[in-house]
This record gives structure tokens, sequence and C-alpha cells, in this order.
């Protein structure tokens, strides 16, 4: 994978943003500051529907900040606005990375799928636990995405995803599982599984697809800390599973599957 260094880097820090939800130990921690290195890589389809699949690899930069407003922390880079044990109202971020979606073969001569950062608010509340480190909470996030890295870069459109999470502690690991439902508009349909007239070929059809419906998934990671010699280091690890039937889009020539995997993990060496 020749890719140049600049875009390298983005996609680690993209990699952090996409494993930024089991990368932080669930243990309590007054410690405003964490900074570290680290490596992560992740496995999974160009893009839901795919049959075809990529791992990509990268160092990664760990920053941990707990702000009063701005945190990155258990649910990655977020500011909270509003924020209390029973709900809080967030601004956070999410990633997915395709590094080399230009090789897939059903999108032979169409556009590159771009990586593709998400931005938007949340609205999250406190099912069982004491906080929202313990239990179960329901998180209500809609996001704006934005393709990175392609030739069609920019705004793609928008996706709202309500999900049940919880998390406890398995001895010295941390888990959190969550599912959820996504709901998306059209142009973020259109950018993965329309075919449009100039690029429809003998197995190729015509396809335009509408908004609505994207299918359900859930997730289940792990994290715990380590200290050795007073040598501090972390390792995450999660698998993922989407389920795309029932959907508009699984009529498109784009599509070959309706069961889609993705895992990834992560280890960081905390300097600070």
């Amino acid at each position: 994978m020749n890719l140049p260094y600049r875009l390298k880097f983005s996609l680690g820090s993209l990699l952090l943003i996409a494993l930024g939800n089991i990368c932080h130990a669930q243990e309590e921690n007054n410690k405003k500051w964490e900074l570290g290195l680290g490596i992560g890589a992740i496995s999974g389809p160009d893009y839901r529907g795919s049959d075809e699949y990529r791992t990509f690899i990268s160092p990664i930069p760990y920053v941990v900040y707990r702000g009063k407003i701005i945190r990155t922390d258990r649910d990655g880079v977020r500011g909270n606005f509003l924020r209390t044990d029973q709900y809080e109202f967030t601004f956070s971020a999410s990633a997915s990375i395709t590094p080399d979606a230009d090789k897939n073969e059903l999108r032979e001569d169409m556009p590159e799928l771009g990586s593709t950062l998400e931005l938007g608010p949340s609205f999250n509340i406190n099912l069982t636990g004491d906080n929202f480190a313990h239990g179960w909470h329901a998180q209500i996030p809609w996001r704006a995405v934005f393709a990175l890295g392609a030739a069609e870069s920019g705004y793609i459109g928008s996706v709202f995803q309500p999900q049940l999470v919880y998390r406890t502690k398995l001895g010295d690991w941390a888990l959190n599982y969550r599912a959820g439902i996504m709901f998306a508009s059209d142009d973020y349909h259109d950018y993965y599984y329309n075919v449009e007239q100039e690029y429809v070929t003998e197995t190729r059809a015509y396809f335009n697809a509408d908004g609505g419906y994207s299918g359900w998934n859930n997730q289940i990671a792990l994290s715990r800390s380590f200290n050795t010699n007073g040598i501090n280091t972390r390792l995450a690890l999660f698998v993922r599973y989407d389920n795309i039937s029932g959907t508009d889009f699984t009529n498109s020539a784009l599509v070959k599957t309706r069961d889609v995997y993705r895992g990834g993990i992560a280890f960081i060496w905390v300097i600070k």
C-alpha cells in the first residue's frame, strides 16, 4: 500500500477516531491530559454491501483530554454542552477508513470512494447505571458525513443512528457493547450505491438510491491497561456486524452481500 505521507497521517488520525470508543479505559482517572503513541489496524469491506475486504495498519497518535467542555474519552472526540449523570448533550466525531477502495472490482471505472469523517450532536440518556461509564444508556446521534482523500471529497450526506450501549468491567477488562439501527439521507446512499448512466455496463445496471432505512448493527469492544515496570500501555480491540437486509440500496449492482463484518485492534504506549 503506497500512500503519500500526508494521507497516511490523515488516515492515522481517522483511525484514532474510528477506534476512539475502545482506546480509552473506563477506569476513573483524574488526569487532565494523557499523551502517547501506538499502532492500530482495521479490517473491513470497502463499503457496506461490498464483498471485497481490506486491512489498514497505521501508527496513531494517542491524545486524551478531559476538559470541562472538550473531551477525548470513552466516546472518542466530543464536546459536552450539557451533562449530568443521567443525560448529556454532546458533539462528537466518528470515522471510517477506505484507503484502497479504488481497487474495488464492482466499481471499476467509477469514481473512487474516500474515507469518511462524521461530525454532529448526540443526546444520550443514562438508563440503568450511576453514570455513563457503567450500565445501559441510549445514544441518539445525528451526524453530517464528509468524504476525504478522494476525487469527490466534501459533504456527502447525513446519518441518524439511535443505539443502546452497555458498559461494564470484566476483571481488568472494560467491555463496551452497542446495538442500533441507521437511517441515512438520499445523498449518503447515492454516494455509495448510485450507478449513473455513464457507468452502466453489461453487469452493472443503472440505479438511483433513496434515503431512509440503512440497516442495523451491533458491536462488542474490549480494552484494558497494563503497567509493567512503570511503563503504561493500553490494548483495545473490537468486532462489529452490520446487516443491510431490507434496505432500498440492496437492489444496486454494487451490493453483493447483506452481511458486513469489521474488526480493529490498537496497542498504545502512554508516554505522559
